[in-house]
């Protein structure tokens, strides 16, 4: 199969996944889906990539990095802790390449892939959809004002995922969220903050630009105060943009450089809201 002919195929059948395997509730347990992809055997390894899949008789064997050297029993319920939210992406990211092989033989054999760059974005974005699938992220959304910074971290620890992938999938399950409010992932880097992922409800583009992914958040606002950024601890900023006030609120994610920052339009112009 064409992985940019027919992306839909994959997808598809990773938002199958809940009824085909019988769970209706977060986290997603990988081990039955590796089981459901005949992979027999899941291993840790200290490698330099990140994740590996071997053909073999019958089936597959996986191999994630890690420091330690480890063989994962996957005959039982995945447990809480067990990979990390990265090594739980690169297991659903090479079950997501299984689709890609044919069965015809004891040993699978890889079907014909033109572009090898489009089939990793592929199963990265399908690794996105086994790890949340598309049905239950609806149903825990409910009412898509609901999405702000601490529900995208409440998914990311639901769904044992990282804050990229949950932000990712909320982009695709609600793209069209018409609340004026955005979260953005951002890595503070060389005095600025470096956007990695952004949810953004299309109810600001009348007040903002959608923010750019890997963009500096000064390329996005240019007056945006370098302070803010810098500044350890979660803060707000006030301001106001086309006559409309706006906030900015940063939560820090734990000792690292990573913060949310949530932005929305308030419901009237408070004092020291500064114009702009």
């Amino acid at each position: 199969m064409n992985p940019a002919a027919r992306p839909w195929r994959t997808e598809n059948w990773a938002d199958f996944l809940p009824s085909t395997l019988g769970y209706s509730a977060a986290p997603v347990d990988l081990h039955a889906v590796a089981r459901h992809r005949r992979i027999k055997h899941l291993g840790l390894r200290f490698m330099i990539p990140r994740g590996m899949l071997v053909p073999v008789e019958g089936g597959f064997e996986v191999y994630l990095r890690d420091h330690d050297r480890k063989d994962v029993d996957i005959s039982k319920s995945e447990p809480d802790g067990e990979l990390t939210a990265r090594q739980r992406f690169s297991l659903a990211h090479e079950i997501a390449h299984t689709l890609f092989y044919k069965f015809s033989s004891e040993t699978p054999a890889p079907e014909p892939i033109s572009n090898d760059l489009e089939l990793e974005k592929t199963c990265d974005r399908m690794a996105g959809h086994i790890l949340i699938p598309t049905d239950l992220l609806k149903r825990d959304i409910g009412d898509y004002e609901r999405i702000d910074a601490r529900f995208v971290q409440w998914v990311a620890r639901t769904y044992r995922t990282s804050l990229t992938v949950a932000i990712s999938r909320l982009t695709l399950v609600e793209p069209s969220n018409p609340f004026e409010r955005c979260i953005l992932l951002v890595h503070r880097s060389q005095g600025d903050g470096h956007i990695r992922a952004a949810y953004f409800g299309v109810g600001l583009y009348r007040t903002l630009p959608r923010p750019i992914p890997y963009a500096r958040l000064t390329e996005w606002i240019a007056d945006f105060p370098v302070g803010f950024i810098e500044g350890k601890g979660s803060s707000d900023w006030k301001t106001t943009r086309k006559g409309r006030a706006l906030e900015f609120e940063k939560t820090e994610l734990g000792s690292g450089s990573d913060f949310l920052l949530q932005v929305q339009v308030l419901p009237s112009n408070p004092a020291g809201v500064k114009a702009a």
